[in-house]
């Protein structure tokens, strides 16, 4: 089944890579949300057939879920879509942290923890104060998601590299590369409406979701 879904995955990717800068708000809906619906169906489906049944572990389900909930979302209001988001980074920031502790390797991460955060917490705040990024009066909001999207990125590759295996690494990856896409949809929400940034963010998110529903098709 993986080849068959990622075949009509990318291409679907492919696909509203084009009519995302459209005019057309339906053409975009429906491909999006058909985009985020096979996320969710196959990573939903592997998950409950390859033995990922341990009760931390439906975190990622309930991650899986709003990140389809904040794609609908986000097509009609950027507020409901963010707290949706907000809600699945802070699943996987659950099922990272777990995957981790329950590995025995949480205190080798706070390295990568520590590293991590200082670059985000220096990345954020040069960004903001030198009004590279001018986010007004949402820079707490603003800040606060972030931080919950760089947790899970780098809670993520920390998982991978500490405990890898072929389900660690393909996760990895993909919270990776859903923690780079929220930084281009920052850059072009607050700093230039260019359309190269929105397909950068549009890429690494899909991609990353992909690999996050992947990671479920092999065995813990």
């Amino acid at each position: 089944m993986r080849p068959v879904f990622i075949i009509l995955y990318l291409s679907l990717l492919g696909l509203y890579l084009f009519v995302e800068t459209g005019d057309s708000l339906r053409r975009r809906a429906v491909n999006k949300i058909l985009l985020s619906s096979l996320f969710l169906f196959f990573g939903q489906f592997w998950f409950w057939t390859n033995g990922y049944a341990r009760g931390w572990q439906f975190m990622a389900l309930v991650g899986m879920f709003y990140a389809c909930m904040g794609d609908a979302l986000l097509l009609f209001s950027f507020g409901a879509g963010g707290a949706a988001f907000t809600v699945c980074n802070l699943c996987f920031i659950g099922y990272t942290f777990c995957t981790l502790f329950f590995g025995g390797a949480f205190p080798q991460a706070l390295i990568f923890l520590t590293v991590g955060l200082l670059a985000f917490f220096g990345i954020f705040f040069g960004a903001t104060r030198s009004k590279w990024i001018d986010l007004g009066e949402k820079t707490s909001l603003a800040f606060f998601y972030m931080l919950t999207v760089a947790l899970h990125g780098i809670l993520g590759v920390a998982a991978a590299v500490l405990l890898p295996s072929a389900h660690t690494i393909l996760l990895g990856v993909g919270l990776c590369l859903f923690m780079i896409a929220d930084h281009f949809l920052a850059i072009y929400k607050f700093r230039t409406k260019n359309k190269r940034a929105l397909r950068i963010n549009t890429s690494c998110y899909f991609l990353g979701m992909m690999l996050v529903a992947l990671s479920f098709s092999v065995l813990p």
